[in-house]
């Protein structure tokens, strides 16, 4: 519980520090405000479970969500990466907004979703936040950079492992819908 306020607090000051950016004349900022801010109130309103996973695996999750703010850009990205990797966030946006009440950070059995990009991807979110951050990765690579996105990877595998594991009706919907990140691959 205490880490669902935690990750409440943690998306609403990333929020406002997207909406700063954004009122500075960063416009590329105003897409990652509303993905901020709209993860903070669908961390709200999400849907109580009994059943969600071990303290280790839900921190997991969060350090695995806050990995991409320490991807470190130190020379303005051209627009087109900007644009790509906004894509990203469109995508991860959309995704929120079809989870509803289901969205969290931390492994848990809230329903199984089944529509919106889900009826092609098992875990669009993930996919729209790596795909995100490889984009911008791409515009300054560091050693830092590449082993902050390996630890993002590593993380995405062992969250989709817990979460298939935990939510009922899982392997079912996994026959149906076979990739996991990228289409035809995984």
């Amino acid at each position: 519980m205490l880490l669902d306020y935690f990750g409440i607090v943690i998306m609403a000051l990333l929020g406002g520090a997207r909406l700063h950016q954004t009122l500075s004349g960063e416009w590329w900022a105003l897409p990652l405000f509303a993905h901020a801010m709209i993860s903070a109130l669908m961390l709200v309103l999400h849907r109580k479970t009994g059943r969600h996973a071990p303290l280790l695996q839900r921190l997991v999750a969060w350090f695995s969500a806050l990995l991409p703010f320490a991807v470190q850009i130190e020379k303005p990205v051209p627009i087109a990466l900007r644009a790509l990797s906004l894509a990203g966030v469109a995508l991860a946006v959309w995704t929120i907004a079809v989870l509803g009440k289901s969205f969290d950070v931390s492994p848990a059995d809230r329903g199984l979703v089944v529509v919106g990009p889900y009826q092609w991807l098992r875990h669009p979110m993930y996919a729209s936040e790596l795909f995100s951050v490889l984009v911008i990765v791409c515009a300054e690579l560091s050693i830092r950079n590449i082993l902050v996105t390996l630890m993002l990877i590593a993380t995405l595998v062992l969250r989709i492992r817990w979460e298939e594991q935990l939510i009922f009706g899982y392997q079912d919907y996994g026959n149906r819908v076979r990739s996991r990140l990228l289409p035809g691959v995984w």
